[in-house]
């Protein structure tokens, strides 16, 4: 019973506890109620507030465009601004990148434009030497048309009816090359390679398709016309006798006892015409090579001369130079200013630094007009000693006209040297300012004070650049130069054989072997092509230098075109090397002519 009492105890004290809770509830509820709404009040007071926020930034942010704006106007108005902290100032039109990608193409354009004509028309005369070959030997037939009253019109019509289908098919196998993506992509490579372009979609110009397809075939007719014109205005009785004009060469009194010599000689009077072809495409050949040849050596002659100038293993272009020098390092004064010249301005670098720099062995002159300019601006402008240079600041379009006082022997680049004295006070420094530092060995330089850092090896890598891009060309050139020469060399040595076979057929009766006619008629030739190439290969070379600068205007270095002695002699070989292996196959023509020939001509 007592257990009992106890529970019911505990039981009524649960139940009071539970009235308790109960009664409790509704100011949980209320409590809750108002927590919410007090959170609801903040959030609208939160946004709110947000709200004027934004409104004062947007507020702060067209006050402080205010304000710049009307600085920059006092400022401009009432100070004068140093651009001390603006190491280029580069305008659109002399951009190399943008400018120079498309200067480069357009030279490279007209130049083949230009030796296309020249090639199409030697080839084109090549030709119609053939042509002049044949009517001669149809000469008896062409006079018998005649005296049946043929035209020679209808004549010239049918010899230069096969030319022009040649030179026109030949035309529209070329431009179906050249446009292809192989003929594109390749004249492209060397731009893709140098240049930051684009990928491009070819374009195909009227001028271009009328300049591959119709310009061979009227340069075939308009020289055939005129080559086979002449030889078609004889008589039909001369044309039937087959009459040759004797030139001025049959006056020539020929003084040699030996009669070989003599025979040579002759035949070389008797073949002028085709000697003066042979050479003249001889010549125009020796210039696409010394064009290739020029090519590389500048290439190389800007590598080794940048590479042997550069004497320093570190060079620091600085931003915020420190007041005194860091020990090991040679301060100098280092500006770009730039010079105009074939509708291009190329930056010239002024230099300014102490006589006694151990890094550029230059003397400088105090002044602030006098200079001593690098060997590359000599090349590049043509000055000398005492000439006035002029050189423009375009970020100031401020010109600066200089007095040069003495050439030195760097080649690394345009660049003129000053007393860094007189170039500080020509361009408003203080007396101790420099921004450049050259020296032998790593410098301990805060890297925010640095615009950058300029290794020996950095350099080196750099200077080999131009020989790579420029190889493809260089190979191409003197490619073309060699085919254009063999095959010219080739044909009209044909020719030469072919117009003396009657006289080969009848030495050959008299019992001459076939070395002998070779020493007759092929072996005078070798003094024309050794004397040709005696006078082009430096005749090539002079004019090639002088018009070379031309096809590089917008570079940014000396025209240092020199080559070895030896280049010489190796073209000379070259060009000695290809005769005789001409003549050699030659020589089996010279076997297949029979003393049967003689028989033939006179039936």
């Amino acid at each position: 019973m007592k257990d009992l009492s106890e529970g019911a105890d505990a039981l009524y004290d649960a139940m009071g506890g539970l009235y308790e809770g109960a009664m409790a509830l509704p100011k949980g509820a209320n409590a809750i109620t108002a927590g919410v709404k007090a959170a609801y009040d903040g959030s609208k007071d939160l946004s709110e507030g947000a709200r004027s926020a934004y409104s004062g930034a947007e507020s702060l942010a067209n006050g402080i465009d205010s304000f710049k704006k009307q600085a920059d106007e006092l400022l401009d108005e009432v100070f004068t601004i140093d651009l001390d902290n603006l190491t280029m100032f580069v305008k659109k039109g002399d951009n190399v990148r943008i400018a120079g990608a498309a200067g480069d193409v357009v030279m490279n354009k007209y130049a083949g434009l230009g030796v296309g004509v020249i090639l199409m028309a030697l080839l084109t005369y090549v030709i119609s030497v053939f042509v002049i070959h044949q009517i001669q030997r149809e000469s008896s037939v062409i006079g018998a048309l005649y005296a049946l009253g043929a035209k020679k019109k209808n004549l010239i019509r049918h010899y230069i009816t096969l030319p022009t289908i040649v030179a026109f098919v030949g035309g529209i196998i070329g431009a179906v090359i050249g446009f292809s993506p192989v003929g594109i992509d390749y004249q492209l490579l060397d731009s893709y390679a140098y240049f930051s372009l684009p990928d491009f979609t070819p374009v195909y110009p009227l001028y271009l398709i009328i300049y591959s397809i119709v310009m061979p075939p009227v340069v075939s007719v308009i020289v055939n016309t005129l080559v086979i014109n002449k030889r078609l205005s004889q008589t039909a009785l001369s044309l039937i006798r087959n009459e040759q004009k004797t030139g001025h060469y049959s006056r020539v009194k020929i003084k040699s006892r030996n009669f070989i010599r003599r025979f040579q000689i002759r035949q070389m009077l008797r073949e002028m015409r085709t000697g003066i072809t042979v050479l003249l495409s001889m010549l125009f050949s020796l210039f696409i090579l010394m064009l290739g040849v020029d090519c590389y050596y500048l290439c190389e002659n800007v590598r080794k001369d940048t590479i042997n100038d550069t004497k320093y293993e570190y060079m620091y272009t600085l931003k915020y130079p420190e007041e005194s020098v860091p020990e090991g390092g040679e301060a100098c004064f280092v500006k770009t200013l730039s010079k105009e010249q074939l509708g291009y301005n190329l930056d010239v670098t002024v230099m300014g630094m102490d006589s006694d720099n151990k890094y550029y062995d230059v003397k400088t002159h105090k002044g602030k007009s006098f200079i001593t300019v690098s060997q590359s601006v000599v090349e590049r402008y043509g000055v000398a000693k005492g000439d006035k240079f002029i050189l423009t600041d375009d970020a100031t379009s401020m010109d600066y006209a200089f007095t040069v006082e003495d050439i030195c022997d760097e080649r690394g680049g345009l660049m003129v040297f000053m007393d860094i004295d007189s170039m500080r006070e020509l361009f408003g420094e203080s007396d101790t300012y420099y921004n450049c530092l050259l020296s032998d060995k790593k410098l301990d330089i805060d890297e925010g004070r640095l615009y950058s850092t300029t290794t020996k090896s950095d350099i080196k890598r750099s200077a080999a650049v131009f020989t790579d891009l420029m190889m493809s060309m260089i190979v191409m050139l003197i490619a073309v130069a060699v085919i254009i020469f063999c095959s010219v060399m080739f044909l009209m040595l044909n020719v030469t054989i072919e117009r003396a076979s009657f006289g080969i057929s009848l030495v050959k009766v008299f019992g001459y072997k076939t070395k002998d006619v070779k020493k007759l008629y092929l072996n005078g030739n070798a003094i024309i092509i050794t004397l040709g190439a005696l006078i082009e290969i430096p005749l090539s070379k002079m004019f090639m230098d002088k018009v070379f600068p031309v096809f590089i205007p917008n570079v940014t270095s000396g025209i240092n075109l020199a080559f070895p002695w030896y280049t010489y002699v190796i073209i000379f070989a070259g060009v000695m090397a290809t005769y005789f292996i001409i003549t050699s196959i030659l020589v089996r023509k010279l076997g297949k002519i029979t003393p049967a020939e003689v028989l033939k001509n006179r039936e």
